[in-house]
């Protein structure tokens, strides 16, 4: 099902969510069961992939029923007390936790604490219908998880990829107008790569959820090959963020000249970098490159200014893989 205006503002899961609760409830009650247990279970067993709510299921259903037999215990003792309460919140998350049944943990202590008051005289009654409900909701959510608006994660991961990029460029190109200035602190700079971090983060997280979905929803744009080949982009542009990591970051006290052959080459990389930006061609300064490998050489050689050679070694590393990217570039004209 392609995506319309109604998921675009609402959100797929969203929509799930409230599909999955309406279907619950209306199969608790066609059956004359509670249905506020299936319903919560169903709201919580929503993931962002199928694979994710089958794979908790089998952690929330044990949990779940735990949680209740816990409750009818503590009720059966207390009645309705605080102490049972107390009793039915913390045995079940201290056993939930002593299984290894972290998933299921939340669903489970909200199923014991609200059991408590409708439980009555009626433990059989209400542990076998809890078991009954939890199951309802369990299987409606996966199901409506799994055939509803399957989530397709590969357009997102394009977009950011594509977003990283640009910020990338943008941030580098920046970075090497404040060295030329003299600028080896820049808060803006810090700033704008914590930004950057966290749509890394997001990318590695979609990248998962779209690996985990390719086993249930197979289309042609979504095969490994062509999931690989997006991850690929991504890979690129982590090692680009790393190289740049190292012109931001640097020692206290940093302090250096550059010459003026230098300056004139950082001068030219910038150019073509903002070339980029604006055309998506890169025109690789051939020149300039030959002119910063040099000076790394004779500063490598007398064991002058490493915190110079380094920073002009990650310049030449990031424009070695700019220049791979965007393929064999002649040089310009202008340089």
């Amino acid at each position: 099902m392609k995506e319309n205006w109604i998921t675009r503002l609402i959100g797929a899961r969203i929509i799930k969510t409230g599909l999955a609760t309406f279907l619950t409830g209306l199969i608790c009650m066609s059956l004359n069961l509670n249905p506020i247990f299936a319903v919560i279970t169903s709201i919580v067993t929503i993931e962002p992939t199928a694979k994710a709510s089958l794979k908790k299921a089998f952690v929330r259903f044990p949990a779940s029923i735990l949680g209740a037999f816990i409750a009818v215990i503590s009720t059966f003792f207390f009645g309705e007390s605080p102490l049972s309460y107390s009793l039915a919140a913390t045995v079940t998350i201290l056993i939930c936790y002593q299984l290894k049944l972290m998933d299921g943990m939340l669903v489970a202590a909200i199923t014991a604490v609200a059991m408590v008051p409708v439980i009555h005289d009626a433990f059989v009654y209400n542990f076998v219908s809890r078991l009954a409900t939890t199951t309802i909701g369990l299987a409606t959510a996966g199901l409506v998880n799994f055939v509803v608006l399957p989530p397709k994660y590969i357009n997102q991961i394009e977009q950011i990829n594509h977003d990283m990029e640009n910020k990338i460029l943008e941030i580098y190109t920046n970075r090497l107008k404040e060295l030329l200035l003299g600028e080896y602190v820049s808060n803006i700079s810090m700033k704008r790569m914590s930004a950057l971090q966290q749509s890394a983060s997001k990318i590695e997280q979609l990248i998962k959820y779209q690996k985990e979905e390719y086993d249930y929803h197979r289309t042609k744009k979504e095969s490994k090959a062509y999931i690989r080949k997006v991850e690929m982009t991504y890979h690129t542009n982590r090692l680009l963020n790393a190289h740049l990591l190292n012109l931001i970051y640097l020692p206290e006290n940093t302090h250096m000249i550059f010459t003026e052959q230098e300056r004139i080459a950082i001068s030219k990389f910038i150019k073509a970098y903002e070339a980029l930006l604006q055309t998506h061609k890169y025109y690789k300064p051939k020149k300039s490159a030959t002119t910063l490998k040099n000076s790394v050489k004779g500063l490598n050689e007398f064991d002058i200014n490493q915190i110079k050679s380094h920073l002009i070694y990650e310049i030449l590393m990031i424009d070695k893989i700019i220049n791979e990217r965007y393929g064999k570039s002649i040089e310009s004209k202008s340089k």
